[in-house]
Protein backbone atom coordinates (compact mmCIF):
# COMPACT_ATOMS: atom_id res chain seq x y z
CA UNK A 1 0.00 0.00 0.00
CA UNK A 2 3.09 2.17 1.25
CA UNK A 3 5.01 1.32 -1.13
CA UNK A 4 2.79 2.16 -4.93
CA UNK A 5 1.96 6.06 -3.18
CA UNK A 6 6.24 6.39 -2.50
CA UNK A 7 7.72 8.51 -5.71
CA UNK A 8 10.84 6.42 -7.02
CA UNK A 9 13.44 8.68 -5.30
CA UNK A 10 12.07 8.32 -1.76
CA UNK A 11 12.50 5.41 0.73
CA UNK A 12 9.92 3.03 -0.32
CA UNK A 13 8.90 2.76 3.29
CA UNK A 14 9.28 5.71 6.43
CA UNK A 15 8.19 4.85 10.18
CA UNK A 16 5.55 7.01 10.69
CA UNK A 17 2.88 7.39 13.14
CA UNK A 18 -0.40 7.07 10.83
CA UNK A 19 1.08 3.53 9.69
CA UNK A 20 1.22 2.48 13.82
CA UNK A 21 -0.31 -1.45 13.46
CA UNK A 22 -3.19 -2.44 15.98
CA UNK A 23 -1.75 -2.88 19.35
CA UNK A 24 1.91 -1.91 18.82
CA UNK A 25 1.93 0.68 21.88
CA UNK A 26 1.58 -1.82 24.85
CA UNK A 27 3.47 -0.42 28.14
CA UNK A 28 2.86 -3.82 29.98
CA UNK A 29 5.19 -5.67 27.40
CA UNK A 30 8.34 -3.29 27.68
CA UNK A 31 8.00 -1.87 31.35
CA UNK A 32 10.53 0.81 32.68
CA UNK A 33 9.64 0.10 35.85
CA UNK A 34 11.36 -3.22 36.39
CA UNK A 35 13.33 -3.35 39.71
CA UNK A 36 17.04 -2.42 38.64
CA UNK A 37 20.10 -4.08 40.06
CA UNK A 38 23.42 -2.41 39.48
CA UNK A 39 26.27 -4.16 37.28
CA UNK A 40 29.89 -2.72 37.51
CA UNK A 41 32.09 -2.36 34.62
CA UNK A 42 35.00 -4.27 33.70
CA UNK A 43 33.51 -7.53 32.54
CA UNK A 44 31.05 -8.15 35.30
CA UNK A 45 27.97 -10.56 35.30
CA UNK A 46 24.97 -11.46 36.28
CA UNK A 47 23.38 -14.77 35.96
CA UNK A 48 19.22 -15.59 35.84
CA UNK A 49 18.47 -19.29 35.80
CA UNK A 50 15.03 -19.41 33.75
CA UNK A 51 12.44 -20.96 36.09
CA UNK A 52 10.21 -24.55 35.45
CA UNK A 53 7.58 -23.41 32.69
CA UNK A 54 9.22 -19.88 31.71
CA UNK A 55 9.45 -19.28 27.78
CA UNK A 56 9.78 -15.60 27.64
CA UNK A 57 11.30 -13.04 29.90
CA UNK A 58 11.62 -8.70 29.27
CA UNK A 59 15.38 -7.22 29.89
CA UNK A 60 15.92 -3.32 30.67
CA UNK A 61 19.51 -1.91 30.66
CA UNK A 62 20.34 1.50 31.40
CA UNK A 63 22.71 3.65 32.88
CA UNK A 64 23.22 7.22 34.78
CA UNK A 65 23.80 9.16 30.86
CA UNK A 66 27.50 7.24 30.51
CA UNK A 67 27.61 4.99 27.48
CA UNK A 68 25.86 1.72 27.45
CA UNK A 69 28.06 -1.25 26.58
CA UNK A 70 26.83 -4.61 27.34
CA UNK A 71 25.91 -7.90 26.39
CA UNK A 72 22.78 -9.78 27.01
CA UNK A 73 23.12 -14.04 26.17
CA UNK A 74 21.00 -16.86 26.64
CA UNK A 75 22.47 -20.59 27.45
CA UNK A 76 21.03 -23.85 26.73
CA UNK A 77 23.44 -26.71 28.80
CA UNK A 78 26.94 -25.25 29.30
CA UNK A 79 28.11 -24.90 25.45
CA UNK A 80 25.29 -23.65 23.41
CA UNK A 81 24.08 -20.33 23.33
CA UNK A 82 20.78 -19.46 21.31
CA UNK A 83 20.79 -15.79 21.96
CA UNK A 84 23.34 -13.23 21.58
CA UNK A 85 22.36 -9.25 21.76
CA UNK A 86 25.80 -6.85 22.16
CA UNK A 87 24.94 -3.38 23.04
CA UNK A 88 26.68 -0.07 22.02
CA UNK A 89 24.74 3.04 23.00
CA UNK A 90 26.56 6.48 23.07
CA UNK A 91 23.79 7.72 26.28
CA UNK A 92 22.39 5.10 28.03
CA UNK A 93 19.80 6.98 29.84
CA UNK A 94 18.48 8.57 27.14
CA UNK A 95 18.65 5.24 24.86
CA UNK A 96 18.74 2.66 27.29
CA UNK A 97 17.76 -0.96 26.01
CA UNK A 98 14.32 -2.43 26.42
CA UNK A 99 13.98 -6.50 24.58
CA UNK A 100 11.35 -9.24 24.93
CA UNK A 101 13.53 -12.66 24.24
CA UNK A 102 11.86 -15.62 23.69
CA UNK A 103 12.94 -18.94 23.74
CA UNK A 104 11.86 -22.76 23.89
CA UNK A 105 9.95 -23.61 27.49
CA UNK A 106 12.35 -25.03 29.66
CA UNK A 107 10.28 -27.87 30.39
CA UNK A 108 11.37 -29.40 26.58
CA UNK A 109 14.34 -27.93 26.18
CA UNK A 110 15.95 -28.06 29.74
CA UNK A 111 17.51 -25.72 32.19
CA UNK A 112 18.46 -22.03 30.06
CA UNK A 113 20.58 -19.31 31.93
CA UNK A 114 20.05 -15.35 31.36
CA UNK A 115 23.86 -14.15 31.42
CA UNK A 116 23.92 -9.73 31.05
CA UNK A 117 28.03 -8.55 31.42
CA UNK A 118 29.24 -5.22 30.60
CA UNK A 119 32.42 -4.22 28.32
CA UNK A 120 36.28 -4.44 29.58
CA UNK A 121 35.95 -1.08 30.39
CA UNK A 122 35.77 -0.28 34.11
CA UNK A 123 34.35 2.84 33.04
CA UNK A 124 30.84 1.95 32.21
CA UNK A 125 28.63 0.80 35.13
CA UNK A 126 24.74 -0.23 33.72
CA UNK A 127 21.46 -0.90 36.09
CA UNK A 128 19.73 -3.99 34.72
CA UNK A 129 16.39 -5.41 35.48
CA UNK A 130 14.78 -8.90 34.34
CA UNK A 131 11.19 -10.13 34.45
CA UNK A 132 10.78 -13.85 33.97
CA UNK A 133 6.92 -14.23 32.67
CA UNK A 134 4.50 -16.54 33.65
CA UNK A 135 2.94 -19.27 31.45
CA UNK A 136 -0.07 -17.10 31.15
CA UNK A 137 1.57 -13.89 30.18
CA UNK A 138 3.59 -15.20 27.64
CA UNK A 139 0.92 -16.74 25.89
CA UNK A 140 -1.01 -13.04 25.90
CA UNK A 141 2.52 -11.69 24.62
CA UNK A 142 2.53 -13.97 21.85
CA UNK A 143 -1.17 -13.21 20.85
CA UNK A 144 -0.52 -9.32 20.79
CA UNK A 145 2.92 -10.28 19.02
CA UNK A 146 0.93 -12.59 16.56
CA UNK A 147 -1.44 -9.70 15.74
CA UNK A 148 0.82 -6.85 15.84
CA UNK A 149 3.22 -8.84 12.91
CA UNK A 150 0.21 -10.19 10.64
CA UNK A 151 -0.97 -6.10 10.46
CA UNK A 152 2.24 -4.60 9.66
CA UNK A 153 4.05 -4.19 6.96
CA UNK A 154 6.95 -7.15 6.57
CA UNK A 155 10.51 -6.26 5.17
CA UNK A 156 12.93 -8.83 3.78
CA UNK A 157 16.31 -9.49 4.30
CA UNK A 158 18.30 -12.21 2.13
CA UNK A 159 21.55 -12.14 3.87
CA UNK A 160 25.25 -11.86 2.70
CA UNK A 161 25.49 -8.67 4.37
CA UNK A 162 22.14 -6.83 2.02
CA UNK A 163 21.73 -3.78 4.11
CA UNK A 164 17.87 -1.76 4.73
CA UNK A 165 17.80 1.87 5.51
CA UNK A 166 14.39 2.84 7.20
CA UNK A 167 13.96 6.50 7.93
CA UNK A 168 12.37 7.27 11.46
CA UNK A 169 9.98 10.24 11.21
CA UNK A 170 10.75 12.75 13.25
CA UNK A 171 7.47 12.57 15.48
CA UNK A 172 8.16 9.37 16.24
CA UNK A 173 9.81 8.94 19.97
CA UNK A 174 10.72 5.51 20.06
CA UNK A 175 9.55 2.53 17.76
CA UNK A 176 9.61 -1.35 18.19
CA UNK A 177 11.29 -4.20 16.20
CA UNK A 178 9.70 -7.64 15.51
CA UNK A 179 12.28 -10.28 13.92
CA UNK A 180 11.21 -13.78 12.57
CA UNK A 181 12.30 -15.62 9.96
CA UNK A 182 9.16 -18.51 10.44
CA UNK A 183 7.32 -17.65 6.67
CA UNK A 184 11.14 -17.11 5.13
CA UNK A 185 13.26 -20.53 6.00
CA UNK A 186 12.78 -20.73 9.40
CA UNK A 187 16.24 -20.66 9.99
CA UNK A 188 17.82 -18.78 12.76
CA UNK A 189 19.10 -14.91 11.91
CA UNK A 190 21.91 -12.72 12.66
CA UNK A 191 22.31 -8.50 12.14
CA UNK A 192 23.85 -5.74 12.51
CA UNK A 193 21.64 -3.07 13.70
CA UNK A 194 22.20 0.76 13.46
CA UNK A 195 20.48 4.01 14.92
CA UNK A 196 22.13 6.90 13.15
CA UNK A 197 21.18 10.66 13.84
CA UNK A 198 22.94 12.16 10.86
CA UNK A 199 24.89 11.15 8.37
CA UNK A 200 26.95 8.28 9.39
CA UNK A 201 26.44 9.13 13.38
CA UNK A 202 25.63 6.18 14.88
CA UNK A 203 24.23 6.66 18.40
CA UNK A 204 23.27 3.27 19.05
CA UNK A 205 24.69 -0.38 17.79
CA UNK A 206 23.75 -3.69 18.43
CA UNK A 207 25.01 -7.10 17.29
CA UNK A 208 22.04 -9.46 17.16
CA UNK A 209 21.59 -13.21 16.84
CA UNK A 210 18.54 -15.11 17.82
CA UNK A 211 16.79 -19.01 16.91
CA UNK A 212 14.36 -18.24 13.98
CA UNK A 213 11.01 -19.82 13.69
CA UNK A 214 10.79 -20.85 17.69
CA UNK A 215 12.72 -17.47 18.86
CA UNK A 216 10.93 -14.42 17.44
CA UNK A 217 12.65 -11.19 18.78
CA UNK A 218 11.22 -8.29 19.65
CA UNK A 219 12.55 -4.84 21.43
CA UNK A 220 11.69 -0.72 21.93
CA UNK A 221 14.29 1.73 20.92
CA UNK A 222 14.49 5.22 21.91
CA UNK A 223 14.72 7.73 18.95
CA UNK A 224 14.40 11.24 20.69
CA UNK A 225 15.00 14.18 18.71
CA UNK A 226 14.91 14.44 14.80
CA UNK A 227 16.60 13.23 11.87
CA UNK A 228 16.66 8.98 12.83
CA UNK A 229 17.63 6.52 10.60
CA UNK A 230 17.66 2.43 11.38
CA UNK A 231 20.17 0.50 9.35
CA UNK A 232 19.93 -3.12 9.11
CA UNK A 233 22.66 -5.18 7.53
CA UNK A 234 21.91 -9.08 7.51
CA UNK A 235 25.52 -10.45 8.50
CA UNK A 236 24.45 -14.51 7.71
CA UNK A 237 24.95 -16.18 3.77
CA UNK A 238 23.30 -15.41 1.25
CA UNK A 239 21.22 -19.27 1.58
CA UNK A 240 20.77 -19.44 5.28
CA UNK A 241 19.82 -15.78 6.82
CA UNK A 242 16.59 -15.05 4.78
CA UNK A 243 14.48 -13.56 7.37
CA UNK A 244 11.38 -10.43 7.68
CA UNK A 245 11.47 -7.32 10.14
CA UNK A 246 9.37 -5.06 11.26
CA UNK A 247 9.49 -1.27 11.93
CA UNK A 248 6.54 0.42 13.39
CA UNK A 249 5.71 3.68 16.00
CA UNK A 250 6.38 2.96 19.48
CA UNK A 251 5.78 6.52 21.08
CA UNK A 252 5.15 9.62 19.23
CA UNK A 253 6.68 13.35 21.01
CA UNK A 254 4.15 15.44 22.44
CA UNK A 255 4.73 17.89 19.36
CA UNK A 256 3.37 15.39 16.61
CA UNK A 257 0.87 16.81 14.51
CA UNK A 258 -2.67 16.36 15.32
CA UNK A 259 -3.59 14.18 12.29
CA UNK A 260 -0.58 11.89 12.79
CA UNK A 261 -1.67 11.47 16.79
CA UNK A 262 -5.30 10.91 15.80
CA UNK A 263 -4.22 8.17 13.14
CA UNK A 264 -1.57 6.43 16.01
CA UNK A 265 -4.54 6.20 18.63
CA UNK A 266 -6.64 4.74 16.63
CA UNK A 267 -4.69 2.35 15.15
CA UNK A 268 -2.46 1.58 18.40
CA UNK A 269 -5.38 2.05 21.24
CA UNK A 270 -2.55 4.71 22.74
CA UNK A 271 -4.17 6.92 24.76
CA UNK A 272 -1.34 9.56 25.14
CA UNK A 273 1.12 10.14 22.39
CA UNK A 274 4.00 11.74 24.62
CA UNK A 275 3.58 9.30 27.49
CA UNK A 276 6.21 8.17 29.61
CA UNK A 277 4.75 5.00 31.05
CA UNK A 278 6.22 2.06 32.04
CA UNK A 279 2.99 0.11 33.06
CA UNK A 280 2.50 -2.33 35.71
CA UNK A 281 4.38 -5.64 34.47
CA UNK A 282 2.19 -7.71 36.37
CA UNK A 283 2.27 -11.23 37.58
CA UNK A 284 5.99 -12.75 37.09
CA UNK A 285 7.62 -15.43 37.98
CA UNK A 286 9.79 -12.63 40.57
CA UNK A 287 11.43 -9.49 39.98
CA UNK A 288 14.29 -11.30 38.91
CA UNK A 289 12.90 -14.95 37.80
CA UNK A 290 13.52 -16.47 40.70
Amino acid sequence: EYLDQTPKNQFPYVVTGDQSAELSYDPAAFPKNLPLQQIQGGNSRLTYKMPQGADRAQIYIQTNGRPLKARVELWLGPIRRVHFMDISNMNGAETPYRGCVKFKNTDSAGPQTLEISTSEDQAFPCFVGVDVMTPERSKERQQVFDETWKASQKIYSQGDKTIRSIPIADHCKSVQLLVWSKDVGKKSFKANVEFLQGPNCKRQYYQLQCGGSTQPYQAVFETPGNGWTMRWQNTKTLHDGSHEFVIIPHELESDAPPEVVAAFEANSGSVNSGSHLGGSYGSSLGPHGF
